[in-house]
């Protein structure tokens, strides 16, 4: 999000209200909620959301309003320029109640002093259970030991698998805790050229390949953190002040080596070129690719596909051990907000009471027993279920300016690697210099 405001044109922002209102209850519905009448007036409630998952929202307040009647939700659904608009408002002092956050703006946007402290909403009269929720989401919404988001949904990172193209290779699902070796093995085997050669082949043509044997991220560093927390390696000191030392350590550039050998050695990976040549088509789904590195988020629409087998996998383990990052969404409510008391029984109800149910229906959820029926009707989100346990602290967190600084030099020169041939070495210790430059300008 861009740090100021001079200047900011909003060209539009889509609106859907929704009002929450408490249908009549018969004698019969015994088992309705007991209305809560103590706590009135407008919540107003922004996301980037937009489509199909409107319902969701619209299912879970329309619930809401049958156990607080008094309170109209107002849903503002912002899918274009979501993060332009937010700034906009705050400055002109009209934002919303509760608003989404992605978690690579938690620290930014705490550090400006506009979200509310949620800790002692918590622990209060109206609070939270927190043993219902998975300890490592909460986390993602803590600054400095005080919680100010709540999870609405997120995603580990896991390795999707073609089933049939895994078999025709001869090759066995991925078993939990295999080796950056066993990765590797598979993505050979699994890479084919155009005459049916796989990249253990001696007579295999890295310039006519069909079938590539895995899809990762190219360059985006959210993707290829867990591959330097695996080799023991970091982006950024754990105080947040400096980049040199970490960034272009033994550790960090042997990881990024090792990513960078999957497309410039072994030719197992397409490059961001391949992937434009396909026009935006998804390579996982047809064919093009037997592997794919990335979050939870195609997982049901690939299970709609008729006849496409695939599976998922933990990410593979590195030599110094298993290693995971969230992406992560969470819910923050404005510290000017004038109805606080009614914007957290809005918050409280979809992330950890009854509304979180309708989140529970496209997305990862906090909550551990609503997690539970997720992997046994949808058993490909195990993998990422799993993943929690192999969490490491987001870099992100470290300093509000890492996005801006520490991450937009780690790409671009990470760049230079796969597409120019820099000496890994040699790009991570330029990109720890402009990315320390940057943050002792911010």
């Amino acid at each position: 999000m861009k740090k100021s405001l001079f200047g900011l044109l909003i060209l539009f922002a889509a609106v859907l209200t929704v009002t929450a209102t408490a249908s009549a209850q018969s004698a019969a519905a015994t088992a309705a909620p007991t209305p809560d009448t103590s706590l009135s007036g407008t919540v107003r409630v922004s996301t980037w959301e937009s489509g199909p998952n409107l319902q969701y929202w619209t299912n879970a307040i329309s619930d809401f309003g049958k156990v607080y009647p008094n309170i109209t939700v107002q849903l503002e659904a912002v899918p274009n320029s979501y993060g332009t608009n937010l700034l906009a408002q705050i400055a002109a002092g009209n934002a919303p109640d509760i608003w989404q956050q992605g978690d690579g703006d938690v620290a930014t946007y705490v550090a400006k002093g506009t979200v509310a402290d949620l800790t002692p909403y918590i622990s209060g009269k109206n609070g939270i259970d927190t043993s219902v929720l998975y300890p490592t989401t909460l986390t993602m919404g803590q600054v400095n030991g005080k919680q100010y988001y709540m999870t609405k949904d997120y995603s580990p990172l896991i390795v999707y698998y073609n089933s049939d193209l895994l078999k025709k290779a001869g090759l066995d699902a991925p078993k939990a805790g295999w080796t950056w070796a066993d990765f590797l093995n598979y993505a050979q085997k699994l890479t084919v050229d155009a005459s049916g050669n796989d990249a253990t082949s001696a007579k295999f043509d890295p310039k006519h390949i069909k079938q590539w044997g895995v899809q990762m991220q190219w360059t985006w560093d959210r993707a290829i953190e867990p591959i330097i927390d695996s080799a023991g390696g970091s982006f950024i000191s754990p105080d947040g002040k400096t980049t040199t030392g970490y960034m272009n350590s033994d550790a960090t550039v042997s990881a990024v080596q090792w990513y960078v050998d999957l497309y410039t050695k072994y030719h197992v990976a397409p490059t961001s070129d391949d992937v434009a040549s396909f026009s935006g088509a998804d390579l996982f789904q047809g064919g093009q690719v037997a592997m794919l590195w990335t979050g939870i988020w195609p997982a049901d629409g690939y299970a709609q596909v008729k006849g496409f087998n695939f599976g998922t996998a933990a990410l593979p383990v590195g030599p110094k051990g298993a290693a995971n990052v969230l992406c992560w969404a969470g819910f923050g409510i404005n510290a000017k907000s004038q109805n606080k008391d009614a914007a957290w029984a809005f918050l409280k109800y979809i992330t950890a009471g009854d509304g979180a149910k309708q989140y529970a229906k496209y997305a990862l959820t906090s909550v551990k027993s609503l997690a539970a029926e997720q992997q046994t009707t949808a058993p490909y989100k195990a993998a990422a279920y799993a993943g929690l346990a192999d969490l490491k602290p987001l870099a992100a967190f470290t300093n509000a300016h890492f996005g801006d600084c520490a991450a937009k030099y780690f790409d671009q020169e990470l760049e230079t690697s796969l597409k120019n041939g820099v000496a890994v070495k040699d790009a991570m210790t330029k990109a720890a210099s402009e990315a320390d430059a940057c943050l002792a300008q911010s």
